[in-house]
């Protein structure tokens, strides 16, 4: 098992090397077994865990809610703004990964920064009912301007609000209140 340190160490080193996509991981341990946490959180209710912030606006709907969990599965995400992503699941490997896209973002601000967002995440069962969890997102800037917004103010908002959703989802899973992330309003 890899130490907490000398994995973000890791996490910083891959950082410098990918200079063209900023990224950040956020790592938590819940408790609660793998299969419950991977069934619970790859088609989790989007409105549930993202509720906004100063720069990325609550996402207030999305136009596939059940079966969320096939690789080529597409749906839009609509924000409190009005504005829209397109989201597809890229991979599926239940229960310890699944990976996305957000792209074609229609938020002026969104848009001039990012050509996607891609998301992550990884599953390790760590026994006793214990679910090892970590979370990347990459964004692919625009542009090389863009790069410099991203890196400086966009990845540290992505980074509270991953932190916020992980939160959430830790909370729901160790309560077992499990509805308000299964239910569409």
């Amino acid at each position: 098992m890899i130490s907490a340190s000398l994995y973000r160490n890791q996490i910083k080193q891959h950082q410098m090397t990918t200079p063209k996509n900023p990224e950040i991981t956020v790592v938590v341990t819940i408790d609660s077994p793998i299969d419950q946490a991977f069934n619970y959180i790859a088609p989790i209710n989007l409105m549930h865990i993202f509720r906004g912030n100063a720069m990325i606006p609550a996402i207030v709907d999305t136009s596939v809610k059940a079966g969320w969990n096939k690789a080529g599965l597409q749906r839009t995400v609509y924000f409190a703004d009005g504005s829209t992503s397109q989201e597809s699941l890229l991979t599926v490997n239940a229960p310890t990964s699944f990976s996305y896209k957000n792209e074609h973002f229609t938020s002026k601000v969104l848009s001039a920064l990012l050509k996607r967002l891609e998301g992550e995440w990884l599953f390790t069962d760590l026994g006793s009912n214990q679910t090892r969890i970590e979370w990347t997102y990459r964004a692919v800037p625009a542009n090389f301007l863009a790069r410099l917004m991203v890196e400086l103010v966009l990845m540290k908002t992505v980074r509270t609000m991953l932190t916020d959703a992980l939160a959430i989802i830790k909370n729901d899973l160790e309560s077992g209140q499990l509805e308000n992330g299964t239910t569409w309003k």
